[in-house]
């Protein structure tokens, strides 16, 4: 459904990744924080996710689909379009499926080098299929989503890139990350690998 009006509580899941050991873990978690704009929390999902697999637009929107506050859901806001190691995101495949809008917010540039490399060395036989979702993504924007901070830097869709500031700018109230991606990830570390 698209997104008429950005209002201050308007309901935003904020999604991160906990953390995993590489050669030893098969999954980890992918944990959702369900805000109030930028003001407080309604509720914690997760789901697992295969650590450098293909699953996390799908079960991403699973979660959000069989979840009890999927009808009162406006947008989805995520940490980076990387999970799990190299469990690439489809934003506009998870805009299309949920059918909201969809904001991924990363705290500095991605390096798209560097991101190829990483995929050519832990992916070497899917890494251009992994790639090209990637490219899907869209252009990488540079926002300041409070004045005067460092900026943060945005993929979308589903929605206009005004109205994807709009959203981070409102929900940007503690720091310059907005708070469903700042509390989903400080609960997403909180999961420690097992030993």
């Amino acid at each position: 459904m698209p997104l008429q009006h950005v209002k201050d509580e308007l309901r935003i899941l904020g999604v991160d990744d906990a953390r995993f050991k590489r050669g030893r873990d098969k999954w980890t978690r992918l944990v959702g924080v369900v805000h109030r704009g930028g003001l407080w929390i309604e509720g914690c999902l997760q789901t697992p996710i295969l650590v450098d697999g293909d699953d996390v637009t799908a079960q991403l929107a699973r979660m959000v689909k069989e979840s009890s506050h999927y009808g009162q859901l406006r947008v989805i806001m995520t940490s980076d379009t990387i999970f799990a190691g190299t469990n690439i995101l489809d934003l506009p495949q998870l805009a299309k499926s949920t059918e909201l809008p969809v904001i991924a917010v990363s705290d500095s540039e991605p390096s798209m080098e560097r991101v190829k490399r990483a995929l050519q060395h832990h992916c070497p036989k899917t890494w251009n299929k992994k790639l090209a979702v990637l490219e899907r993504c869209g252009p990488i924007q540079e926002v300041a989503s409070i004045p005067g901070r460092a900026p943060v830097f945005l993929q979308w869709a589903g929605l206009p890139f005004e109205k994807a500031v709009e959203v981070v700018k409102l929900a940007a109230t503690r720091s310059r990350i907005p708070e469903p991606v700042r509390v989903a990830h400080m609960i997403a570390s909180s999961f420690v690998p097992n030993p």
